[in-house]
């Protein structure tokens, strides 16, 4: 895939997320699964030790930019500065990997929830990192944690599953995304973000809200048009990154 994405190059792009991003609300689509995908979707099957899917292949799954996004809006501007949304999903990836027996598998939205779950931990981790250093008067220095490279001891997850080519492209993907839910009008922006990117069910999102479920269904509704067609036009035009 080319650094300059193109419409129909994110149309086709793996992930659940991705491609309920991407669609009109009334034509939301699920990726073909085959007779295994089928498979592990039962919760008397782990795919992630069966091995009746490869690793890499359930990550695509949940839509790793989707990921960079909530990951993102988790961080808030103070640690954002400190810490990248990709360091915190490689970790993620890692420990999900070292844990994948504790994850009560049901299906692929079930596992997305397990690693948001587990994201969340690692900022929690570098947030108090961070702050224990402000307190202590002492130089700011990176994070390093137990299980990762520089630390030595890494029990990461299999070669392959994160490379520097892949997590551009994600990290693009995630731009677009990104920039066309910001333009989205913020009460129709909520319900979508809650929907597209945490992963929760409608009546999950009115009972979040305090709204009714019609409510909730008709901003998504109209929210997932508003963003298809504001990802569209921003795909004309790679999003600029902060620097």
């Amino acid at each position: 895939m080319s650094a300059n994405l193109a419409y129909s190059d994110l149309m086709a792009a793996p992930g659940v997320v991705l491609v309920r991003c991407l669609v009109h609300y009334r034509g939301l689509r699920r990726p073909r699964m085959t007779s295994s995908d089928s498979d592990t979707s039962k919760a008397s099957a782990n795919p992630l030790l069966s091995g009746a899917q490869p690793w890499s292949a359930l990550i695509e799954a949940v839509g790793p930019a989707s990921m960079l996004v909530a990951i993102e809006g988790r961080l808030g501007s103070d640690l954002r500065q400190r810490v990248q949304p990709e360091d915190i999903w490689q970790e993620t990836l890692m420990h999900a990997w070292r844990d994948r027996e504790q994850c009560q598998w049901t299906d692929v939205r079930g596992f997305r929830r397990w690693l948001l779950g587990i994201a969340d931990h690692r900022i929690a981790d570098a947030h108090d990192f961070f702050h224990a250093q402000k307190r202590s008067g002492k130089r700011e220095r990176p994070l390093v944690r137990p299980g990762s490279v520089a630390d030595g001891t890494w029990f990461g997850e299999p070669s392959g599953s994160t490379t520097p080519s892949r997590l551009a492209v994600q990290r693009e993907q995630a731009d677009h995304m990104g920039a066309a839910l910001q333009a989205v009008p913020v009460d129709m922006r909520e319900v979508l973000r809650l929907r597209l990117f945490e992963g929760l069910t409608i009546p999950e999102i009115a009972v979040r809200l305090g709204i009714g479920e019609s409510a909730a269904k008709h901003r998504y509704r109209k929210g997932a048009e508003l963003y298809r067609d504001r990802l569209h036009r921003h795909l004309q035009t790679p999003p600029e990154r902060e620097s």
